[in-house]
């Protein structure tokens, strides 16, 4: 049994589941985001998936005729492109990506269609150093997996990764950096990755982790704090997605399409427009999909001074002046709700009620962020993340400045901390 089947297999068996050029015209619609406005765009937050396998991988047995996978494979039986489409949608989804292994197979499937989904034409693309989601409006603009400069899939070293998010920019496409820690571990130099669009903080299930499942570890502990230290610390903002990474039919219950749920804040609901809002960074992570009984976090922060500018995920506020931060909560009852600015947590609240809005002020530090989690434990069961909301280049006005930046205990995702310090907590109401 090779290692991968063999993590597949752990996974029933524990019962969980360069830079590169991003096109001018891209870059100037996401500084509009960053600059902040009176008022939130327009659009609605679609729920969804961007990593869900069919028959075609190399790892899923499809039965008997199965053109890649042997018969002694039979517990990796999985499910057919109209199979996981179903599956979404009795789950109340409203996309998803079927992402099969360096196959398009599954996009010119009969049963590729939904009179309710939209459709994010994609696959995972298997890179020399580690796995990348590849995304594009249109199935007619995916006609080929994407070629390195021999010809072939890997994309060796930084000039290679640079090669490949090129390519998928000049498609119109964004590309994942998927399960940095579980799997096929990222490799690349950061330096290099830059130009990816989103980082899969959030892969199957929270409870897969080396210390916990061996051989079956997803590490979405280990893949957060990497988010957060090689990227927003860098000042490099990278929103969050996740991916059930779905192959079996046996982890359906836990590992299905949609657990977790990427969500979405999109002008139409459109294949184009899910890629454009994950690409200005308005994102948030589910555990579930609402239609299982799944918390959600939507956050947004207000300038309190002058015309009160309002920022959603994705977008930016000036820093070292007082913000009004609102977080509302659904599904969340008996979770911990937690607010993190800049690494640091400032804020910690019981949630005790289905539908909540929590409150704060915060202070940004100069290239700080902000960003909301829900949790019944930090490492191994989060319930929900969100993007951050940014510090723009722009300072406050001197009239509003003098308060220090708010601060608190680092965040961490390791073991249980029986002894948690105090925090500050948030008022809530509703």
């Amino acid at each position: 049994m090779n290692a991968l089947t063999r993590r597949r297999f752990l996974q029933l068996a524990a019962g969980v589941g360069a830079v590169s050029a991003v096109p001018a015209l891209r870059a100037q619609a996401m500084a509009d985001d960053r600059a902040g406005s009176s008022q939130l765009p327009a659009g609605e937050w679609l729920g969804g998936d961007f990593h869900a396998h069919t028959t075609y991988s190399h790892d899923v047995w499809s039965g008997p005729g199965d053109d890649n996978t042997d018969v002694q494979d039979f517990y990796t039986l999985g499910w057919s492109p109209a199979e996981q489409i179903e599956i979404a949608t009795t789950r109340l989804l409203d996309f998803v990506a079927l992402t099969d292994h360096n196959r398009l197979d599954a996009l010119h499937d009969p049963g590729y269609a939904s009179d309710r989904l939209v459709l994010v034409p994609g696959y995972e693309h298997s890179l020399a150093g580690g796995h990348a989601g590849v995304f594009v409006p249109s199935v007619s603009g995916l006609t080929h997996v994407l070629k390195d400069a021999t010809g072939g899939t890997s994309f060796n070293g930084d000039a290679g990764i640079r090669n490949f998010i090129e390519q998928v920019h000049a498609m119109g496409g964004m590309t994942t950096l998927n399960h940095p820690f579980g799997g096929a571990v990222w490799k690349y130099n950061i330096p290099a990755s830059v130009g990816m669009d989103a980082v899969e903080v959030w892969n199957s299930h929270w409870l897969a982790r080396d210390d916990t499942v061996q051989f079956a570890a997803s590490n979405n502990h280990r893949s957060i704090e990497w988010w957060e230290q090689r990227f927003l610390f860098a000042g490099l903002h990278k929103p969050a997605v996740g991916g059930s990474d779905s192959h079996w039919r046996s982890t359906t219950a836990v590992q299905g399409v949609g657990q977790p749920t990427t969500w979405v804040y999109a002008r139409e609901r459109s294949a184009a427009a899910i890629i454009e809002g994950v690409q200005r960074g308005r994102t948030t992570v589910s555990q579930n999909p609402l239609a299982l009984g799944g918390a959600r976090l939507r956050i947004t922060a207000t300038e309190e001074w002058g015309a009160a500018t309002t920022a959603m995920v994705g977008g930016a506020l000036k820093w070292d002046g007082p913000l009004h931060v609102d977080v509302q909560v659904e599904n969340g009852e008996g979770k911990r709700l937690r607010l993190v600015s800049t690494g640091h947590v400032v804020g910690e609240q019981w949630v005790a009620n289905p539908r909540a809005t929590h409150h704060a002020s915060v202070v940004l530090p100069e290239h700080g962020w902000l960003r909301a989690e829900l949790y019944d434990d930090p490492g191994f069961l989060m319930t929900a993340i969100t993007s951050p909301i940014y510090a723009s280049p722009e300072r406050a006005p001197a009239s509003v400045r003098g308060r220090v930046a708010t601060s608190g205990p680092p965040v961490g995702y390791g073991s249980p901390d029986l002894t948690m310090p105090d925090l500050p907590e948030f008022p809530s109401c509703c």
